[in-house]
Order: C-alpha cells, then structure tokens, then sequence
C-alpha cells in the first residue's frame, strides 16, 4: 500500500502534504492537511514503527501527553498522529515565554514519568548498553585511536558506568530536550507539554534524561533555571545518597556528549554537516562533566586523544549545584 492510499484510507485523500523538520535519524514527517484540520504523518522508513506505537499508548495511559496515533500500517512503517502544533519550548521562549516557568513544567513532567513503574517492553539502559553507545564515538569522532587505546578507553567506562546505573531504574525517554517538547498553553496541568520523538525509549537510570534536558546539544539552559530545576528535584524526589546523584549526572552526561559526538561525526562523514555548529556546545558540556573526580581516568585519556577545547572552569549542569 502506497502512502497516498494509507492516508486515502485513513480519511484523508488528497490532502496537501508540507515536510516538517527532521531529526538525525532516517525518520520523515509531513504535515498533512485540509478541511481547516491538520495531522502529522510520520514514515519510519527502516526503523520499525512498532516501539513508538508501543510507547505513545503508555504514555497517553499515564497521562503524558504524547500525540495520538490516529491511524498505522506497521508493514509500511506509517503512522498518522495528532498535530501537536509549533510550539516547541525554544520557539515558546523565544515568544516571551517564561524559561523558569516552562521548565518548572518539565519538572512536573519527569516527576511524573519517573513515579511509574517503566513498561516491561522497554530496553534496559544499563552499564553494557551505555558502553555499546561509545562505539559510536570511537568509530567516528576518534577514528585514528589504536586499538589498545580503544580498550583502554572502555575498561575507564566500565566502573563509572556501573555506578551510574546502580540507582533506581525508570522510564528514560532518551532524548529528552526542548526540541522534543512542544508547550501547548490552552491546555492544562501535564497536557500543557506536548512529548514527541519517545521511540527510543530504555529502562535506565533517573539522571539521564534529567541531564538530557539541562545539558541540551541546541540550546543553552540558564545557569539559573539550571539550579532552580536540581534543586526543586532533590526536594521533590529524594535520593539517598546526593554525592551519587550528582555522579551519576557527571557520568551520564560525559557519556550522553560522547555519543553525541560520534553521531554528529557519522552524520558530516555522510554529508549531512547542518550539526556541525552544535558540536562546540557538546563538547563543553563533555569537558565539565569530565571535571568530576569520577571520570579522572576518561578525563586523562580524553587529555591524551581527545583535540582540546576548554570548557568553563565550573561543573556542567548538573554535576554538583543544587543536587544536595
């Protein structure tokens, strides 16, 4: 079935079809519209479309606000879902939108997400997953590393990796940032944040995608709003041990800037450059969370392969402030 006859079938023959912007993987959107309506066709192209469907029936059960899916065809990798609109966060803050405000809302968000029980389908993040991820990085971003070399980099992961992940596993939406939440203001309560882009969800530790939203690879959060969010987190769901916390943040964040990196790397190999400008930022949200004592080891190699660019000299977001 083509994909004029899924949408033909799905109550929308010969709607005007506009591309929305991607992201980084072989996935394609389209805004479909007519009769003064419009939805969202989303086309997987080699991924299988079964995890998001998956995932977006959880989260709307829970009452995440995740986009309808309103018609699939798995075999074809189709689906048609709620418009959610434009109103990503950057393009709500750039409108007047309050930052402090919206990511008080975020707060409340992964609040939520991380006090269900993770579905039983999903992926573990744990320490062998995360270290897999750093093949990327490797293979791409350090590509002319011995091999001995390598393997001296995954032996430093190992331990810092297991720490991290020896907290409370939940649900992790992996990519967890303000281009991946649209503010919806004539909703309410947790429908006022649209979530999108949860296909690669894993079961994994509870910083991760907190360092995921304060550490964003396309914006920067407000030194402020940044502590404001750790501190109101540790008051809202306590941890036992803060000093751990905090590692974890450290860790997971190295480890996140790593993995972007190898990707950003992979994708200018294949001539896709437009992330190019991003990788400044990565790489100074890499080099303060290297700081903490934790990644001694990775900092050192890092010191060794790794071509040097300074990052401020104070601990990324999350790292130490407001965690305790």
């Amino acid at each position: 079935m083509s994909t004029e006859r899924f949408l033909a079938r799905a109550g929308w023959p010969g709607a005007r079809r506009l591309p929305l912007a991607g992201d980084a993987s072989g996935r394609r959107y389209e805004r479909v519209s007519g009769g003064g309506h419009s939805v969202v066709l989303m086309e997987s192209g080699e991924v299988p479309i079964g995890p998001f469907l998956a995932i977006a029936r959880w989260l709307r059960e829970e009452g995440i606000h995740a986009p309808a899916v309103l018609a699939a065809d798995e075999l074809q990798g189709l689906a048609l879902l709620e418009d959610l609109g434009d109103g990503l966060l950057p393009s709500a803050i750039e409108g007047g939108a309050s930052e402090a405000e919206l990511y008080e809302a975020v707060l409340a968000l992964v609040l939520h997400m991380q006090a269900r029980p993770a579905p039983s389908f999903l992926p573990p993040l744990d320490a062998p997953a995360l270290l897999a991820q750093l093949d990327l990085f490797l293979e791409f971003a350090v590509p002319l590393v011995p091999a001995g070399e390598a393997e001296a980099f995954r032996a430093a992961w190992r331990a810092p990796l297991e720490a991290a992940c020896s907290g409370p596993q939940v649900f992790v939406h992996r990519d967890f940032h303000a281009m991946n939440l649209l503010w919806l203001p004539r909703e309410t309560g947790l429908g006022r944040l649209g979530v999108i882009d949860f296909q690669d969800a894993f079961c994994g530790p509870a910083a991760y995608d907190v360092v995921s939203l304060l550490q964003d690879a396309r914006r920067d959060v407000a030194p402020a709003v940044v502590r404001a969010f750790l501190q109101a987190y540790a008051e809202r769901r306590p941890v036992a041990d803060h000093d751990a916390f905090a590692a974890s943040l450290a860790i997971l964040g190295a480890q996140r800037a790593m993995r972007i990196l190898g990707v950003f790397a992979r994708l200018e190999r294949r001539g896709r450059t437009g992330y190019a400008s991003l990788v400044p930022r990565v790489r100074r949200h890499l080099d303060a969370n290297l700081l903490h004592p934790a990644l001694a080891g990775i900092r050192a190699w890092c010191e060794r392969h790794l071509a040097t660019e300074r990052a401020p000299d104070r601990p990324a977001a999350g790292t130490s402030a407001g965690t305790s």
